[in-house]
């Protein structure tokens, strides 16, 4: 069993920062998170905290997690460590009858991040200010609410490979920290699978997830990744065909004795194979449907255009949106052919006039239009742009003059209008003063056909 420890411990800890800097993993749900013994935010190490998921096992509730989809990653803490490289594993060597976790366990890495993870600073030294902390004390930052954002904590989509085996499992993180003390970091989650082919075969070519500056323990393999005066960005010896390079790899400027030798060199950068890839998804039967997107006051309010029926190979409806900035205005699609694509301005439209965004969604040829029923995300990334959301159709406030609206796992980054905010997933005045929630109780405008979100069933997959 994990090291107990008692309630008064437990304040001692708290007292002493033990729960407050560092990072854990918030999503999906590790053991122990508001659990005595507490989760910790610090490394794993040969003594409290050993190899795997610091022993601990204690949950409630498994979150549910699709084969052939993607969950959602999300991070809590006050010591970013100028960021680093992650790895996402899976295990389903858990431990059974109260028992200890094996140190043999074996986690098969599904996804790796190279550099950027779980965060990128323009002063690598220097932590986020710090934020409300948790409700067991663990400090916190600012968080992006994206995975490409800086002087914030990411988070990241991980795909989730079709050919998992369905049942319990458990879902790992682990980190190598850029700046700082040569360490690892391990948060480890109860998951439950669903929708997966159990292919064993696929499931044993996985890698085994690296290992590495891990002291005091023989019974684990360990070597070091470099030492306190360097800043390294780990270039996995072994990442697996699914990931990506978020910042280039940095090696220490000597290496150390004990150095892991099996680290390639910086300039060997990994080739990853696309996410679609990595979850097994063939894409399907797919046409091609073009949307518009009209901002239009008020007053020039014309009939709601009417949803479109399965045999139209496009389909035009009106609704609110915000002027953006620096979007392309041609686009490859899938099958690589190059369209041109109206695009917003960059400059703010006359309320006088609409403006129109039109955008490629790839559609499933199905003649179903009701909308899937699973609010858990099951798209690709769509382009370098969109940030990952965990509700569709859900309004998210990337920043406080930065939206977007969650289509199925993925959001498009919008600035909102002059004079106004996002603030608790709503569009609101920069007086405080009205505003409501965008698209549906705005004072000055309102979406023209308010069943245009979720009246296709598929995939989406823009192609901005």
């Amino acid at each position: 069993m994990s090291p107990l420890v008692s309630a008064t411990g437990v304040a001692m800890l708290l007292l002493l920062g033990g729960a407050g800097g560092h990072m854990v993993m918030n999503n999906p749900t590790p053991y122990n998170l508001n659990i005595e013994p507490l989760l910790q935010v610090d490394p794993i190490s040969g003594g409290l905290y050993p190899f795997p998921c610091h022993n601990q096992f204690g949950f409630t509730t498994r979150t549910p997690v699709e084969a052939g989809g993607a969950t959602l990653v999300n991070f809590t803490g006050g010591g970013q460590h100028g960021g680093g490289s992650c790895q996402f594993s899976i295990t389903y060597d858990e431990p059974v009858d109260g028992g200890d976790w094996n140190k043999s366990a074996s986690f098969k890495t599904i996804y790796s991040i190279i550099g950027g993870c779980p965060a990128v600073f323009t002063d690598e030294i220097r932590n986020l200010a710090p934020a409300a902390m948790d409700q067991n004390k663990r400090q916190d930052g600012k968080h992006c609410g994206n995975d490409s954002g800086i002087d914030c904590i990411r988070q990241f989509m991980i795909p989730v490979p079709k050919f998992l085996k369905n049942g319990p499992a458990t879902f790992a993180w682990t980190w190598f920290n850029k700046v700082g003390n040569r360490e690892m970091y391990m948060n480890c989650a109860p998951i439950n699978i669903t929708g997966g082919t159990g292919d064993a075969k696929q499931i044993e070519s996985l890698p085994d997830i690296f290992i590495a500056n891990y002291p005091n323990d023989p019974e684990v393999p360990n070597c070091i990744t470099g030492t306190r005066a360097d800043k390294v960005v780990v270039n996995f010896p072994n990442p697996g065909k699914y990931g990506r390079v978020l910042e280039d790899p940095v090696e220490p400027v000597n290496k150390p004795s004990g150095y892991c030798s099996q680290i390639p060199p910086a300039l060997s950068i990994p080739t990853f194979e696309s996410d679609s890839q990595a979850t097994g998804s063939d894409g399907g039967n797919t046409r091609s449907t073009s949307i518009a997107l009209t901002v239009i006051p008020i007053s020039q309010e014309n009939n709601p255009t009417a949803r479109a029926s399965p045999a139209e190979e496009s389909t035009t409806s009106t609704a609110v949106v915000m002027p953006t900035t620096n979007i392309p205005t041609s686009e490859t699609q899938s099958d690589g052919a190059s369209s041109s694509v109206s695009r917003l301005s960059t400059t703010p439209p006359s309320m006088s006039l609409p403006t129109t965004l039109t955008t490629t969604i790839y559609e499933s040829s199905s003649t179903d239009l009701t909308p899937p029923m699973d609010p858990h995300p099951v798209a690709g990334k769509p382009n370098n742009k969109a940030v990952a959301c965990p509700t569709n159709g859900e309004l998210v406030c990337l920043d406080d003059g930065v939206f977007g609206l969650c289509n199925w796992g993925w959001a498009i980054p919008q600035r909102v209008a002059a004079g106004t905010k996002c603030m608790e997933g709503k569009i609101v005045k920069r007086n405080g003063g009205g505003g409501g929630n965008y698209g549906y109780d705005s004072p000055d405008r309102k979406v023209v056909n308010p069943d245009f979100q979720g009246a296709f069933k598929g995939t989406y997959q823009h192609t901005n």
